[in-house]
């Protein structure tokens, strides 16, 4: 109350009637609620630790990309990443050590994405990232171009450097060959990463939706890592 007051006596000092200053309060105060509302929504909606966002509401989102995807035909990719031997890293250097090497990797995840996409920490040492209006390739890239920043880094605790890399599932969204629910997009990149740590880690696998009710699971996947193959 007493900014208002402080803002009303400024404003008479002015030129502004009653009836003004009292508008301008009112939209002063409606505007301080807009800010709190806005802070809140912030707050219970990202992660403490990464400052990403918090999965339930990472699966609003989704929800609604894909709803817009299938009226206005577009493609939309889901990135899995899961840390490679992130135990060893808590085991060996203690909690703490895996905190901050939890942050410094969500921090390079959400540089390594545009402004229209979302990075959640999907829990655990897990992320999962949307991909707006991006397909199979640029989603490859995107992903690809994340596992190398991160193999590069340095992540350093007591002086000590520690080297890490991540796995990575891909899934894509495509109104003809992939018209899937939010549900079976997620399982799709779920899957994909499980194939990425199966064949070695530190990989990007992209599933292949086209081949999945026709062929066995271990042929559905696409595994790209220093080198690209193809799983078999």
């Amino acid at each position: 109350m007493t900014i208002f007051l402080i803002l009303r006596a400024a404003l008479q000092e002015i030129i502004y009637s009653d009836y003004e200053c009292c508008q301008i309060s009112t939209l002063a105060s409606l505007s301080a609620i807009a800010i709190n509302n806005a802070a809140l929504v912030e707050m219970t909606t990202t992660d403490a630790m990464t400052q990403l966002k918090l999965k339930h509401f990472f699966y609003a989102v989704l929800t609604d990309k894909l709803e817009f995807s299938v009226e206005h035909r577009l493609p939309l990719s889901l990135v899995m990443f899961d840390i490679d031997f992130f135990k060893n890293v808590n085991d060996t250097y203690g909690h703490a050590c895996g905190d901050t090497i939890l942050k410094d990797i969500a921090s390079l995840i959400f540089k390594g994405i545009r402004g229209q996409d979302m990075a959640a920490r999907y829990g655990g040492e897990e992320f999962i990232v949307m991909l707006f209006d991006t397909d199979e390739e640029a989603a490859f890239k995107v992903a690809e171009r994340i596992r190398h920043v991160v193999e590069e880094y340095c992540f350093t605790h007591e002086s000590v450097c520690i080297r890490l890399t991540i796995s990575a599932g891909i899934s894509v969204f495509c109104p003809k060959r992939n018209p899937v629910t939010v549900r079976d997009l997620i399982d799709q990149a779920d899957r994909a990463l499980y194939d990425s740590k199966r064949n070695g880690r530190n990989k990007v696998t992209v599933f292949n939706a086209a081949a999945s009710g026709n062929v066995p699971d271990e042929y559905n996947f696409f595994t790209f890592g220093s080198e690209f193959s193809r799983t078999n």
